[in-house]
C-alpha cells in the first residue's frame, strides 16, 4: 500500500522562504486543523502540486502560490517542496519541486526551476529521475 511519509515546505504562500515547516504523517490518520490563514490549505494544495505538477486553481499559473516577494521587499523569492512517500511496492521515494517568483517593478514572473523523483532500493541503491 502506499503511503505519504513527510511533506517539508519552503517559501509557498504563508510559509517562510528562510526556512523549511515539515510535517511527518502518521498512520493510518493524520489530523490537520488550525485558525484561518494559517496553511491547511496550502498543506493540501502542495500535496496535489508534489504528485502532479499543477498549480492550485487561482494561482495565477503558480505565481501566487509562492510566497510573495514584496511582503519582505526583495525581488525573488525561492520556493520549494519535499514530500517523501512509501510507492506501492514499498519501495521510499522522495519528489522535490523547485519554483521561483521573480517581482519586477509592475510584472511577476514564476518559474517551475526543478523536479526530481528520488528511489531508494531495497539494497539501499539510490536513483534519480530529473525534469529540468
Amino acid at each position: 500500500m502506499s503511503q505519504i511519509e513527510k511533506l517539508a515546505i519552503r517559501g509557498i504562500r504563508a510559509f517562510s522562504p528562510d526556512r523549511e515547516q515539515a510535517i511527518e504523517f502518521e498512520s493510518p490518520l493524520t489530523m490537520i486543523v488550525g485558525a484561518n490563514g494559517c496553511g491547511k490549505t496550502t498543506v493540501i494544495e502542495c500535496l496535489k502540486f508534489g504528485t502532479t505538477g499543477q498549480a492550485p486553481p487561482g494561482s495565477a499559473s503558480g505565481k501566487a502560490f509562492v510566497y510573495d516577494p514584496k511582503v519582505t521587499g526583495v525581488s525573488e523569492v525561492k520556493a520549494q517542496l519535499k514530500l517523501r512517500f512509501k510507492n506501492y511496492g514499498g519501495q521510499r521515494m522522495v519528489v522535490v519541486r523547485s519554483m521561483q517568483l521573480t517581482q519586477k517593478k509592475t510584472t511577476a514572473t514564476f518559474k517551475q526551476l526543478d523536479g526530481v523523483i528520488r528511489a531508494t532500493k531495497p539494497d539501499g541503491s539510490k536513483t534519480s529521475y530529473t525534469n529540468k
